[in-house]
């Protein structure tokens, strides 16, 4: 058997006293830490595996917390239907925290009781008299720092079990503890401790509501509440009766309604019948929940004490919020479902697990994706150890998503798979299944890919263009600017005489070149595009312009009996002179390639490197892919 070199930042390091024939069982050269195992290559796996986490110094818990989360993956390969304990320890053989599981989850990191204190115990010795009088304030001290760090119970019941492990030890420290500065310097040390309490925050159980979700019930327009004669209320689908119809309804045995006033508890049989009509049923051996659902017998340890979060517009599913994983913004569900064909009955079926989370990345990666799928059933199994079998995971968006978990609303889907324990250990496999997000990605890198080559063709034209306006250019010499105007659709010239006086041609505007040299009366004098004159409610200093004019020469009257070309100019606010002569910082090879290429995201500032560089990354895509 190959030793496993796992290349994470989590893997503990060594300080015990060498175990004899030791069997290295992982390595991190990267974190300094070591795994061993009793027994050779060949041996070490048995029922029972104790597994020795060691580390020069333990200054990082995530490192042991991200550890214990891939040790699994070793195990399920050689060894997964062990049952697992570990312990991770300094180089001097300090205890710094322990744990046990299985070999698909190897339990809840339990820190060790004050490990600073132990190395002045010896310190403490001599003074054996004062010793027990002294540490009872220590044992008060740690006994109410506990409860403040209770958060996650399970951690807080395991506390006190390492200080019973080692309570002699314990006292003798505090008491040299006191004195010293240094210790009073490692009273911080318990704090950080606090923080890991949450290696469950990693995965936090969540206590119901206080009606355990019944008005979540009671909106659902396809149920009904009905009172037995006990005067105690029932939650049942409104098609069991019709208008007029008398209902009889009866349990077995007969309770006492609780305080809610809604029946709840377990029943040998729950009995209804439409009075007068063929409609009715006997429910045997059923749990009623206090949300007003009904349960199987068999599913009550499942959804006892926990609340009702979702239920379906058809009530045909019921979601109850187990836990969450902020590190992940997940949400984790049991979610029950039951025929929605005429009556609904009590909920019968197995749950699946559904997870509701706004970031769907973690799918794209088939590692990072088995990670999260390991840390939600490692949080089913401590939050619902009863629903532990091999199940549906479904992981959307928003719980929305479960009422068609078959067709339609993709969007709102992420990953649908299994995953559980069977006969063989855990079960879990990321190729198979459905993979929604994998699919987006797909589709997006396709359509990117589709958009590069067709920007890609555009651009060739571009570049084809551009060197025809180059070769064009010739006949241009020493007016390029003017050329590129007009090729932009600026007018650099006037139209003939005869249409100059064509009152039609004033009810259309159209940008134009002007070079505005002075005032005459109520007129600016322009010398281009021509001699001529132009009539703006704005004022114009004298320089160039590119501005929207209409023909106005037909209105105004002639000039020694000449008719004058005349232009009305419509500005938008202040005019804007041209930085250049012949604004030339108006027009380039860009404002006229954007013109004719209005897709090509083309502007101004266009150069032939932009094309060529659309071209050039679509060579080189094709070539990878290839």
């Amino acid at each position: 058997m190959k030793k496993h070199a796992l290349a994470l930042a989590v893997i503990g390091a060594c300080g015990l006293v060498p175990q004899a024939f030791a069997h290295e069982l992982a390595f991190s050269k990267k974190d300094n830490i070591k795994v061993e195992v009793p027994g050779d290559a060949t041996s070490w796996c048995k029922p029972q595996v104790d597994l020795t986490i060691t580390r020069p110094a333990w200054d990082n818990q995530e490192l042991l917390s991200g550890l214990l989360t891939k040790l699994p993956f070793v195990f399920a390969k050689d060894c997964s239907t062990a049952k697992v304990s570990w312990k991770a320890v300094d180089a001097k053989g300090n205890l710094y925290a322990s744990g046990s599981g299985n070999a698909s989850n190897l339990g809840l990191v339990t820190l060790a009781a004050a490990p600073a204190a132990v190395s002045p115990a010896p310190v403490a010795a001599p003074a054996p008299v004062p010793a027990p009088v002294q540490p009872e304030a220590p044992v008060a001290a740690a006994a109410a720092s506990a409860p403040a760090a209770e958060p996650a119970p399970a951690v807080v019941e395991a506390a006190p079990a390492k200080a019973e492990a080692t309570p002699a030890p314990a006292p003798a420290p505090a008491v040299a503890a006191e004195p010293a500065p240094a210790p009073a310097a490692e009273a911080p040390a318990p704090a950080p401790v606090v923080p890991p309490v949450p290696a469950p925050a990693t995965a936090v159980a969540v206590a119901p509501t206080s009606d355990f979700g019944r008005s979540v019930v009671l909106e659902n327009r396809n149920l009904m509440q009905v009172t037995d004669g006990a005067g105690c209320k029932w939650v049942l689908s409104k098609s069991i009766i019709g208008d007029g119809d008398t209902l009889s309804f009866g349990t077995t045995p007969a309770m006492p309604c609780p305080a809610s006033g809604f029946g709840e508890g377990s029943f040998e049989k729950i009995s209804w019948k439409a009075v007068g009509t063929y409609r009715g049923d006997n429910w045997n051996r059923v749990y009623a929940h206090p949300s007003g659902l009904i349960f199987i017998k068999n599913l009550e340890p499942a959804v006892k004490n926990k609340a009702v979060s979702y239920l379906t517009a058809q009530a045909d599913q019921a979601a109850f919020l187990v836990g969450e994983i902020p590190g992940r913004q997940m949400k984790v569900y049991l979610t029950f479902s039951r025929s929605s064909y005429g009556v609904l009955r009590p909920f019968g079926s197995d749950p699946y697990y559904v997870v509701v989370t706004p970031d769907e990345s973690f799918a794209l990666d088939a590692a990072k994706y088995k990670e999260a799928a390991l840390e939600i059933f490692d949080l089913i199994k401590t939050t619902s150890p009863t629903t532990t079998d091999v199940a549906t995971l479904f992981i959307v968006k928003d719980l929305s998503a479960i009422s068609n978990n078959i067709w339609g609303n993709d969007a709102q889907k992420i990953t649908r798979n299994r995953i559980g324990i069977n006969r063989q250990g855990l079960f879990f496999d990321v190729r198979e299944g459905t993979n929604w997000a994998v699919q987006r990605e797909q589709r997006r890198v396709r359509e990117e890919r589709q958009r590069q080559q067709e920007l890609a063709r555009v651009h060739t034209r571009v570049l084809e263009r551009y060197q025809q306006l180059q070769d064009g250019m010739s006949d241009f010499k020493g007016r390029e600017t003017e050329a590129l105007a007009q090729m932009a659709g600026i007018k650099v010239r006037f139209a003939s005489p005869l249409e100059q006086q064509n009152p039609a041609t004033s009810a259309s505007v159209t940008p134009m070149m002007v070079h505005v040299t002075g005032t005459q009366g109520d007129f600016y004098t322009i010398d281009f595009p021509s001699k001529g004159r132009l009539v703006a409610d704005e004022e114009y200093s004298e320089g160039w312009y590119v501005t929207q004019v209409a023909n106005a020469t037909p209105y105004y009257p002639l000039d020694d009996g000449r008719a004058v070309p005349t232009y009305r100019a419509y500005s938008v606010g202040e005019p804007e002179a041209c930085k250049q002569d012949h604004c030339a910082d108006r027009v380039s090879f860009g404002a006229v390639l954007a013109k004719e290429f209005p897709n090509a995201g083309i502007d101004f500032s266009w150069t032939p490197e932009v094309s060529q560089k659309y071209v050039n990354d679509w060579n080189s895509a094709s070539a990878m892919v290839q």
